[in-house]
This record gives C-alpha cells, sequence and structure tokens, in this order.
C-alpha cells in the first residue's frame, strides 16, 4: 500500500497527463499522511482546472487541521486562483481552520493578513476575537475594515469596546463598525448607535450612507426605548432618509412590541413612503398603514394592489374587513383612477360579502342603478381588455355579486361561434363553488363541437358529477 501511494504521489505532482494526475488526486482521497496532504495541497498550483478541483474535493474529504496547515501557507500565493482555492477549503473545514490561521493575521503580507480575518469572520471564530481586535490598530486601511467586519461576524460582545473606540479613530471605517455592532447587539452597542444617530443628524451634514446605516442596524437590535429616539428625530429628516427613517422605526416597534398612540399623526409620511422606490419600505408602511383610518388610506392601499405579491397576501386580508371597501373599489375604478387587476376583482368579490346596507349611502339604493349593478357592470366591461387570471376572478366575482347576472354574461359568452372562447369558459368555472355552474355547464353536453363536449364532461366529472353515455351523444 505505501508503494502504491508513493506512485500515485509521484502521479500527482510529476505526470505529463492530466487525466492521471486527476485520478491520482481523487485516490488519495482516502489517505490521511502527511506527504499526501501535502502533495494534494500543491496540487492547488496544478495547471489543469480537472486536477486542481480533484485536489481540493480530496482535501477537503481528507478534513483535518493538518489540511488546513498544509494549505494555509497558499495564501500568499502569487496567483490568485491558488490563493482562492486556499480560501475555500479553509472556509470549509470552519472551526478546524482555526489554529492554522491565527498566526496567519500577523503575517508580514497585508493581503495575507486581510485573507486570514476574512475567513476567521466567515467561520465565526470567536477564538480569534482578541486577537482581531489588535488588528483594528493595522497599519493597512483594508486589514481594518476587514477586521471590523469580521467581528460583526463573529458577533462577540467583548468586541464592542474596540470597535466603540474605532468609530472615532477612522473615519472610512465608521459604516462597518455600525454594521457590525448592528449585528453584535446587546445594550451597549444599541446605547451607542443611538448616541451617535442622534449626534450625526445634528451636525446637518450627515453622510447619507452612515445614516442608512446606523438605521439599519438600529432596526435590528434596538429597544423599546430606540423607537422614541427614531419617532423624535423624525421632523429633522427629510427626503429618502425620511423614508428610512421611519421603515426602521415601524419594523423595530414591531419586533419590540410597541404600540403607536398616534400612529395617525404618522398618516402624511406614510403615505408618501408609499412611493418610495424600495420595495421593503412601500412593504413596511403599507401595513402600518392598514391601523390607519381614512377613506384616503383605503383608497391609497387598494391602489397598490397588484404592484406586489407580498404585500397583496398580507394587505387582502385587511381589505376584506373593511365595510366601505366595495364602495371606494368601485368608485375609483368608475373614476378611471384604478384598473381591474386580479387581485382588485378578488378583493371587490370578498368585499361583497360584508356590504350592510343599512350603512350605505341613500344613493346608492334609490338610484336606477345601484351600487351591485354598477359594479357587475364594470366586470363585463373590463372582460374583453383581461387577462385569463382576471377573466376567471372575474366569473368568481359576477356569481358572488349576481348569480342572474353571472349566468346571463355566460350566456352570451357561451353563443359565441369559436369554440375555443366556449371550452376557456367552461375551464373559468370548474374552480368555482355556485350550485348553479354544474347545471350550466350541462347545456354543454350537447354543443355542436366535440371538443366542447368533451371539456363539458371532463369539468362536470371533476366536480362529482356522473355524465352518463347517453349524455354525451
Amino acid at each position: 500500500m505505501a508503494d502504491e501511494r508513493r506512485q500515485q504521489i509521484a502521479q500527482l505532482l510529476s505526470s505529463e497527463d492530466p487525466a492521471i494526475r486527476r485520478r491520482a488526486a481523487e485516490d488519495l482521497a482516502e489517505e490521511k499522511g502527511f506527504a499526501v496532504i501535502a502533495a494534494l495541497a500543491a496540487a492547488l498550483r496544478d495547471e489543469n482546472k480537472g486536477v486542481r478541483d480533484a485536489a481540493v474535493r480530496a482535501l477537503a474529504r481528507i478534513g483535518n487541521e493538518n489540511v488546513a496547515h498544509a494549505v494555509v501557507e497558499y495564501l500568499a500565493d502569487r496567483n490568485i486562483t491558488t490563493r482562492n482555492l486556499a480560501a475555500e477549503l479553509l472556509m470549509q473545514l470552519k472551526e478546524r481552520s482555526v489554529s492554522a490561521l491565527l498566526p496567519t493575521m500577523f503575517d508580514a503580507d497585508q493581503d495575507v493578513r486581510k485573507f486570514a480575518v476574512d475567513i476567521l469572520g466567515f467561520i465565526q471564530a470567536k477564538a480569534s476575537v482578541e486577537h482581531m481586535v489588535k488588528l483594528l490598530d493595522d497599519p493597512d486601511p483594508n486589514v481594518v475594515v476587514s477586521a471590523a467586519e469580521a467581528l460583526g461576524n463573529i458577533r462577540h460582545d467583548a468586541a464592542v469596546p474596540a470597535l466603540v473606540a474605532l468609530y472615532d479613530k477612522r473615519e472610512d471605517a465608521k459604516p462597518c463598525v455600525i454594521e457590525s455592532l448592528g449585528k453584535i447587539g446587546g445594550p451597549g452597542a444599541a446605547a451607542f448607535l443611538e448616541q451617535r444617530f442622534v449626534a450625526s443628524l445634528s451636525t446637518g451634514i450627515a453622510d447619507p450612507v452612515i445614516m442608512y446605516t446606523f438605521l439599519e442596524a438600529l432596526g435590528a437590535v434596538g429597544s423599546a426605548r430606540t423607537v422614541n429616539v427614531l419617532r423624535s428625530q423624525l421632523p429633522s429628516v427629510k427626503g429618502k432618509l425620511r423614508n428610512i427613517l421611519l421603515d426602521s422605526l415601524l419594523r423595530l416597534a414591531q419586533r419590540t412590541g410597541h404600540t403607536f398612540d398616534d400612529l395617525s399623526a404618522l398618516k402624511a409620511d406614510l403615505l408618501a413612503a408609499l412611493n418610495d422606490d424600495d420595495r421593503a419600505i412601500r412593504k413596511t408602511v403599507a401595513l402600518a398603514l392598514t391601523e390607519v383610518p381614512g377613506d384616503d388610506v383605503t383608497d391609497t392601499l387598494i391602489m397598490t394592489l397588484g404592484t406586489d405579491e407580498d404585500l397583496d397576501s398580507q394587505l387582502a386580508p385587511w381589505l376584506d374587513t373593511r365595510s366601505n371597501v366595495f364602495v371606494r373599489i368601485v368608485e375609483l375604478i368608475e373614476s378611471g383612477s384604478l384598473k381591474l387587476g386580479k387581485e382588485v376583482v378578488g378583493v371587490l368579490s370578498r368585499s361583497s360579502s360584508l356590504i350592510t346596507y343599512a350603512d350605505l349611502p341613500k344613493e346608492f339604493m334609490d338610484s336606477d342603478v345601484n351600487l351591485l349593478q354598477r359594479a357587475c357592470g364594470l366586470l363585463k366591461q373590463a372582460w374583453d381588455a383581461c387577462r385569463e387570471e382576471t377573466r376567471g376572478a372575474i366569473v368568481d366575482a359576477l356569481f358572488r355579486l349576481d348569480g342572474d347576472q353571472a349566468i346571463e354574461f355566460l350566456d352570451a359568452i357561451m353563443n359565441d361561434p369559436d369554440p375555443w372562447l366556449r371550452i376557456h369558459t367552461i375551464e373559468l368555472l370548474v374552480p368555482l363553488d355556485d350550485r348553479r355552474i354544474p347545471e350550466f355547464i350541462a347545456r354543454f353536453l350537447q354543443d355542436d363541437d366535440e371538443m366542447v363536449r368533451e371539456m363539458a364532461v371532463s369539468a362536470l366529472e371533476s366536480k362529482g358529477n356522473t355524465v352518463g353515455n347517453e349524455d354525451n351523444q
């Protein structure tokens, strides 16, 4: 076996055929001796990608601390590919890499120091914190920033005092320090972030990047007290930063269980923030608006339907319960402010069951065209311009609003000479639950077109209706 292993090592290091070198690397994956590990580590420099990849897989399979000690020296290799492969392996080895990496944190080469710091941060090596803190005074600015970032990834509260001290020492490290303190958290980090955030705003020349980082960090680690701190600063912030502050304020309030006694006072800010180009901000403020009364709020939230699927799923249950949503949707469509989409039709349909006629304005019921008739008319008018998914929602809504009008409307469609339109309409009816639907579909068992008849049979059977042979002649 020893001779065979020596032969495989020789093939890996000296064969001119890359296929032989690759197979040798694969075979050596079952060995764990120092010579094997050293040979596989040397193969990280191989000119052939297949050989390099096989060596990486073999070293990862062996996976002990000896591998880390053999590979770590390649962090200083001149070839970027070799350096990256070594770093990748050390990250895969996780805590088994720590003892090999600690000495390289103080290598004469700043690039090696930075590599070591980045890897230790990635694997969250708590044993490196004491040494990592010293690198916050490194002469190379890239090493300093990487060390600050790594300490945040490790999330050890022992690093907080050193990061706080670094904030005032280096302007270029401030965003990274703030972000890391936000990751580490704790009362000390939160109090520092609050104090420096307010101080930065008071200068009137706050760096937008730093302010954004402050708010992200405070939103993650702030306390109930932080909610009040952020709220107190809202009047002094304008533009995009105001929306970011509002978003952080609301997310933090939700996380800490804080309840606003006067959320309505923020209504103008919330409505304005719905126009922000950040999807996450729009979602946060839209959900906050569900707690604010007023038709203007209801209208604005209705207008957001169809812009974001996740937001729709959270807004729809709220809109479904608002007694005036049906009225508002009808009036918005009639005014030309709102287009009918699947989401709007769905809310219109479901909210119809909540209508209390005693609460409706008198003119809605006294006119020749009452509210339900107007809604049905709008749905019918929209049919031709709608997508298939919206048409399905329209059919469902018509049955909910007025079954007789739904049947009358479908009759006109189903008498269309185009058999594909008749088939499509049957397909739209299958998912619906109205008791009249099976009877309506059964009319087309006698259709002139065979495909329409087959579709009708299939639709009825899917709804649990048995169709005899005589019905499909």
